[in-house]
């Protein structure tokens, strides 16, 4: 059983390339790796299957925050088992805590690697991915609570502010 190397980042800040340049690099594959199967390399720290396995059936969507929270560490659990070795996990989770858990398993992680982007890059990035205006997308950025609903396939994510923003 190996442990967590998290991906993180604020998103659109370089997560998907880095998880593509991991994948071409290590797997070698004859052709460049497809966007859409990523998640084969690289678990998704929201995705919504991990936390429906360790509730017995209930999607993201179907919990509060409050009870999901305490999934999580069971997830990060879960993912030290997914493959023979460690493994890659995508977050975009800030490193703090949701209702005194920790978004990231500390006991679970044997590393990092933090992908940091320039927050007047990211603008207009932000504002296409969002469907904001300029303004909206720095509001984003700089807003402190920003992150993410649960959803059928996606559990909540606590984004905070982007780094360089105040």
């Amino acid at each position: 059983m190996g442990g967590i190397i998290w991906l993180a980042s604020y998103p659109k800040s370089g997560n998907t390339w880095l998880r593509a340049f991991l994948h071409n690099l290590l797997r070698d594959p004859d052709q460049p790796a497809d966007i859409n199967e990523l998640d084969q390399f690289c678990l998704g720290d929201s995705a919504g299957n991990w936390y429906e396995h360790v509730s017995d059936g209930r999607r993201p969507s179907d919990m509060t925050h409050e009870e999901l929270a305490p999934l999580r560490t069971l997830v990060h659990k879960a993912f030290t088992s997914a493959h023979p070795d460690s493994v890659f996990v995508k977050t975009h989770n800030q490193l703090g805590e949701s209702f005194g858990i920790p978004l990231v398993s500390m006991e679970y992680t044997v590393g990092a690697i933090y992908v940091i982007r320039n927050p007047l890059d990211m603008v207009s990035s932000v504002a296409d991915h969002f469907g904001y205006d300029l303004d909206g997308a720095i509001e984003m950025l700089g807003n402190p609570s920003a992150g993410t609903l649960n959803t059928d396939i996606h559990a909540y994510e606590y984004w905070g502010r982007a780094r360089g923003i105040s």
